[in-house]
């Protein structure tokens, strides 16, 4: 027998072994209250649970993982950390291009201003907000404000509340302690849907901006350009077979089974 090519054999076999441990028993995190991409009252979580876990699935080393929903800005910092594979969803903004890179876009979004249904105008500007003198805006506590500075926070003084999630944002322009919430489209409806059905409050019909659901990872991490490599590789295969379109497709059709 020839041991050198035996020794040779098990030391690669080793170092293919070791590798793919190291990927093993990872963690993805995500937050909760983002509906419809993630809340855990929804079917799957949330739209993007099962979106985030396909995707990858499909990546050549990284799909031996597990989900963890926590407080978003405890992921948010674990994961700058290096502590998680990664994290979602969140749109670039200039701090976090500093600490983390960036997956293609999951999902296109708009975000919308809601205001207390007490004006005839359909949509904004920053003249009825100065109009109205409406200068106290809600943003949950974890989500992004560097993403609101160009097209709102630049343009006028606001003072900033940050409740701990979302539907605290509503609660309180309900009852007229804050005067607009600026949010994604779907995610603002949705929370209305489920908590405040009759309260007094609107969208304005414009966009304030448009963005994209990204995945992210931590610059940290040595491995983290090829975490993204391979799940952009896995979105755009996923995207050209139309099977995210079948997931979104599942979710939703699960989402009206259960309102039924």
């Amino acid at each position: 027998m020839n041991y050198q090519i035996l020794l040779k054999s098990i030391l690669s076999c080793f170092i293919w072994i070791s590798a793919s441990a190291s990927y093993a028993n990872e963690t993805v995190t995500t937050g909760d209250l983002y509906p419809p991409y993630v809340d855990r009252s929804l079917p799957d979580s949330g739209l993007m649970i099962p979106v985030i876990k396909g995707i990858l699935d499909k990546t050549d080393d990284y799909f031996d993982f597990e989900m963890i929903f926590q407080p978003w800005a405890r992921g948010y910092e674990q994961t700058k950390a290096g502590i998680h594979l990664g994290t979602f969803p969140y749109v670039w903004d200039s701090e976090r291009d500093q600490h983390f890179y960036y997956s293609q876009p999951v999902f296109n979004i708009g975000s919308y201003l809601f205001v207390r249904d007490e004006v005839k105008d359909t949509e904004w500007s920053i003249e009825l907000l100065k109009r109205k003198g409406w200068t106290r805006l809600c943003r949950p506590n974890g989500y992004s404000l560097e993403e609101l500075r160009a097209p709102l926070l630049s343009l006028m003084e606001f003072e900033v509340v940050t409740p701990s999630d979302l539907p605290d944002c509503f609660r309180l322009l309900a009852q007229g302690r804050v005067d607009i919430v600026p949010i994604e489209r779907m995610t603002g409806e949705y929370t209305l849907f489920q908590h405040f059905i009759d309260a007094n409050i609107k969208m304005l019909n414009n966009s304030i901006m448009d963005a994209g659901l990204h995945f992210i990872v931590s610059k940290s991490r040595s491995d983290g350009k090829e975490i993204i490599r391979q799940f952009d590789e896995a979105l755009l295969k996923a995207k050209k077979s139309g099977q995210l379109k079948r997931w979104e497709q599942d979710f939703f059709d699960k989402l009206a089974l259960e309102s039924q």
